[in-house]
């Protein structure tokens, strides 16, 4: 339930259908060797962590999770058609109340100017979903289901 790089690939594929004419990514694995080779812009996508809510005591382990997601927004202009305050909108908007697999709707958390370094604007919005983490348990040992009887209150059905 709620496994976090098909979250990522959901974020990442809303974003390329929705903001089309720039490079729409996860964050790469070097952050540090990236380059962006798109004329335009590009959005990196980057998962920020989690935070666990109470145990509910249901026979298993059942938690709430809350995901922060991370999307870069690394434009070579700041005003243009493709520049970094219009594609923070765009990303914004994009995503925001949107459902991703096996989460609640996508909420905003914050948004912030990072840098302008090497001819690049640098902004970053994080996005919060809630999910339900369950316990991976053993189904408890027990004799098989054989047969079913569905009693529907005037008659009753037998399923072999």
């Amino acid at each position: 339930m709620g496994a976090t790089k098909p979250i990522l690939e959901a974020v990442a594929a809303r974003l390329q259908a929705q903001v089309p004419g720039v490079e729409v990514a996860l964050y790469p694995d070097n952050p540090s060797t990236w380059r962006m080779n798109h004329p335009r812009a590009a959005l990196l996508v980057d998962y920020r962590g989690s935070r666990y809510g109470a145990s509910v005591d249901v026979g298993i382990v059942s938690q709430e999770r809350e995901i922060a997601i991370g999307v870069s927004v690394v434009a070579r202009s700041l005003h243009d058609a493709y520049g970094a305050l219009l594609l923070t909108d765009a990303a914004r908007l994009a995503l925001l109340g949107q459902r991703l697999p096996d989460c609640r709707k996508v909420r905003l958390a914050s948004e912030r100017f990072v840098s302008q370094e090497a001819g690049l604007w640098i902004y970053e919005l994080v996005f919060e979903v809630s999910s339900v983490v369950v316990e991976d348990a053993d189904a408890p040992a027990g004799p098989a289901l054989s047969r079913l009887v569905l009693d529907h209150g005037f008659e009753q059905e037998v399923l072999p």
